[in-house]
């Protein structure tokens, strides 16, 4: 019916038939969507839902687009949903395609597509368990980093990445003092005879220390080269003069550290001085030498985040032990008792960001690394009993070192190297042992 006709029935005083009502009143409701009537049937209506979350095998095939700004896309999409969710099966199927294609984004991407990609090889290096593909990752990383690392938009990124693909991968001491000697290199270069700390900016020079430190935390003093870190302490001293007081206090963590470490005499180039031929004058001159400094520091510092940092390190030289650290991740206490454990945490913490606390309840290399379980209860009162295990042991076989006299300097060097792997590799066993028996008595913990 036109609307001349129903304009011409209202004049006559005639109600429109009632189907003319309904469809004007259909009208009216299909153009407001916001005011249908309860009784109404919706089904015609478009329903809207929450976007789905893209999945990680959405996300990879994202880093083969030709367009750099859609693998940036991608590789950011990764990076937040390894946040939120640990695929360990998925990573570790299609470990090879992580790896390669993030390393195609660092080597031709963006500065941003290369920050983006380091980011993602980091997280994998956390991540993955397999040793094998945890080395390859190492083999892979290593010869690139050397090349590149130099002051630059993805500096803090390629010192991020270095630290934490050594820590996870390196398979012995040998190659993990290869990432810390490059590190070493760059904030400290052979060639000048008076270092510039002046030459980086605070910002990369603060970063460059602390991955430094983060490798040092995972090697045995007793295992650390004599030639390679002499000059150490005087170089940190100098840093505590340094302008910037983040420098100051990272400089600060790592002498801490390296006192802890109970091998002063490979970080100092004056331990050959006859009067420092007793290890405690050693300690004792160090103490000296840092809480002179640090006094100073702490009545410069207004933050109070950082002067909390530095009254720890004061209280350390002063007792020689650490300030018990509390932390409560996801409702459970960890508690850390030492320097190394400390510099771990804040390392990890400050990359992995926002997914800390997820990595700490689902991923177990860092709940053994710190000693924590997340489904343990915190314990209400004394122990009824003394738990005892068995003596854990690993038997392994080295053959009879062969004549260093009939080797060439090449052949002794991969004699050592080997060896040292066979240690490794044993000591690796034995931490399995280890990690499975506790992972046993975790099981039967009551909560």
């Amino acid at each position: 019916m036109s609307s001349h006709m129903r304009s011409n029935m209202m004049r006559r005083g005639k109600a429109p038939p009632p189907s003319a009502a309904r469809k004007r009143g259909g009208e009216r409701k299909t153009g407001r969507p916001g005011a249908v009537a309860a009784d109404e049937s919706t089904d015609n209506e478009p329903v809207i839902r929450p976007p789905k979350l893209k999945t990680l095998s959405f996300l990879l095939e994202g880093l083969f687009e030709k367009r750099g700004s859609d693998r940036e896309e991608a590789l950011a999409s990764i990076i937040e949903g390894l946040k939120r969710k640990l695929d360990h099966e998925f990573l570790e199927n299609n470990f090879a395609t992580f790896l390669f294609r993030s390393l195609n984004c660092l080597k031709k991407g963006s500065n941003r597509e290369k920050q983006l990609s380091l980011h993602v090889i980091g997280l994998l290096a956390i991540v993955i368990c397999c040793e094998d593909k945890l080395s390859e990752i190492y083999r892979e990383l290593l010869p690139v980093f050397s090349k590149v690392m130099k002051s630059g938009p993805t500096t803090l990124k390629i010192l991020d990445c270095l630290a934490i693909v050594a820590f996870f991968g390196a398979t012995n001491s040998e190659e993990t003092e290869s990432a810390m000697q490059i590190i070493w290199k760059f904030i400290n270069p052979e060639s000048a005879s008076d270092v510039d700390t002046q030459k980086h900016s605070a910002e990369v020079l603060v970063a460059a220390v602390y991955a430094w430190l983060f490798l040092l935390t995972s090697m045995e003093g007793w295992r650390l080269s004599h030639n390679y870190w002499n000059g150490a302490i005087s170089y940190f001293s100098n840093l505590l003069e340094h302008d910037n007081k983040l420098v100051r206090v990272a400089a600060s963590e790592a002498l801490a550290l390296i006192f802890e470490t109970g091998s002063l005499e490979k970080f100092w180039s004056e331990a050959k001085d006859p009067s420092l031929t007793k290890y405690s004058h050693m300690q004792q001159l160090l103490k000296e030498n840092v809480l002179k400094k640090l006094n100073c520091l702490y009545s410069d510092i207004r933050n109070e985040n950082v002067a909390n940092k530095v009254r720890k390190v004061v209280k350390y030289f002063e007792s020689s032990r650490p300030s018990e650290f509390f932390l409560t991740v996801n409702g459970k206490e960890l508690k850390l008792s030492s320097w190394y454990q400390i510099i771990q945490l804040q390392f990890l913490k400050s990359f992995l960001a926002g997914g800390f606390e997820n990595h700490m309840k689902e991923n177990e290399k860092l709940q053994n690394l710190f000693e924590f379980n997340p489904r343990r209860n915190k314990s209400l009162g004394p122990e009824l009993y003394a738990s005892t295990t068995d003596k854990i042991t690993v038997s392994f076989f080295v053959p009879e070192e062969r004549d260093p006299d009939k080797l060439t300097k090449e052949d002794q060097k991969k004699e050592r190297v080997w060896r040292n792997a066979l240690l490794d590799k044993a000591r690796t066993q034995l931490m399995r042992k280890h990690r499975l028996m506790s992972q046993e008595m975790n099981s039967c913990c009551y909560d």
